[in-house]
């Protein structure tokens, strides 16, 4: 992307996530119809389409041709978000009633700290259920033998055309010395996250989704697995964005910082934090650890290159459908592009890779 067109477009979301900000002047070059094509490439349409009605009474408001593009896409959003937080509290009350203490987590728990709840853009549903990996598959499986299990979580059946996906462990680290010490910290924190229980909008129903002290810990995880993995989009960092937006007092700032030396992602906390800046300007006083430019910036091509999941990169090594030979010289491929910048999780991706084909072998 041209490098004047992404300053544009980071400088509007910028306005877009503070709802006290000022409409800023280089939203009369924006072209809509582009702007909204890097949103959905980045599935943060809501969170544009949110600071666009702010902009009624501006001189360079869009016009109605534009504005009605955009409302199409706002208005998918919206209803899913109903149908979504609906049956999230059905999917963690059903799971309650057959004896999972269970949480919600991402998705609908992010949406909650959104300045509107219906403008995140949504996805599956991840429940992370009480009870330890092999009740949990085995549970699944008596439900839907074919399910797919992998180290942290199985796929269940799709609840109201939304998928499910069951998890026993919230995520995972290929470092698996690091891993080891994630799986201890979220064993720790299991009764604290499943008696988290939040009102959902409208008020009547309910949920448990995970504290905000765990997510900047455990989304953390969650951006940097999914960027090792098969690449990432604006949208986990924006739900990060307002997960730090909650605040945090210098002892939790010094406790989650050297959280993430244990778990070897203090570079690429450090790169985060560089990107959190500049798409969505967090303050100074919200950084957990101090940016690191150099990371960031390259942590940040990837981002505007690969798109949601890396559905949209196009480069070798990148995520396309292939055979297991193929898709495993492009994961090398990749660690190679990474190590560099990234050396604990790249290097420890091979060996985790290998380690997984085995786990699944006696545990899928």
């Amino acid at each position: 992307m041209d490098k004047n067109k992404q300053d544009t477009y980071f400088e509007f979301l910028r306005f877009c996530v503070d709802p006290k900000g000022e409409v800023p002047e280089c939203s009369k070059d924006i072209v809509w119809h582009d702007l909204l094509d890097f949103a959905i490439k980045q599935r943060i349409v809501g969170i544009f389409f949110y600071g666009m009605e702010r902009m009624v009474e501006h001189e360079n408001k869009p016009i109605d041709e534009d504005v009605m593009e955009w409302f199409y896409h706002s208005n998918k959003i919206r209803k899913k978000n109903v149908l979504l937080y609906e049956t999230c509290a059905f999917v963690s009350k059903t799971f309650r009633s057959e004896g999972f203490r269970n949480c919600i987590l991402k998705g609908q728990g992010n949406a909650l700290r959104y300045p509107d709840p219906y403008i995140r853009m949504s996805g599956d549903i991840d429940v992370w259920l009480d009870g330890g990996c092999s009740k949990v598959i085995r549970y699944v499986k008596d439900n839907v033998p074919m399910a797919r299990a992998v180290y942290h979580h199985i796929e269940f059946r799709k609840v109201k055309g939304i998928d499910v996906e069951a998890h026993y462990r919230p995520s995972f680290l290929n470092n698996m010395i690091a891993n080891h010490r994630l799986q201890k910290y979220f064993k720790e924190e299991t009764d604290r996250q499943f008696g988290n229980v939040m009102t959902l909008p409208g008020g009547v129903k309910q949920m448990s989704v995970p504290t905000t002290d765990f997510d900047r810990i455990f989304q953390m995880v969650h951006i940097s697995n999914h960027f090792f993995h098969e690449g990432i989009g604006l949208r986990q960092f924006l739900d990060y964005f307002f997960v730090l937006n909650q605040g945090f007092s210098n002892a939790e700032r010094d406790h989650d910082a050297g959280m993430f030396r244990r778990l070897g992602l203090y570079g690429f906390a450090g790169a985060v934090m560089y990107v959190e800046q500049v798409a969505f300007g967090l303050p100074e006083s919200l950084l957990i650890v101090p940016v690191d430019e150099k990371r960031g910036r390259f942590l940040l091509e990837e981002i505007i290159c690969a798109g949601n999941f890396g559905q949209y990169d196009k480069r070798p090594g990148s995520k396309v459908k292939s055979g297991p030979l193929k898709k495993n010289l492009q994961r090398l491929y990749r660690d190679m592009r990474f190590v560099c910048y990234f050396p604990s999780e790249s290097l420890w991706e091979p060996v985790f890779r290998l380690w997984h084909f085995f786990w699944r072998t006696f545990n899928a």
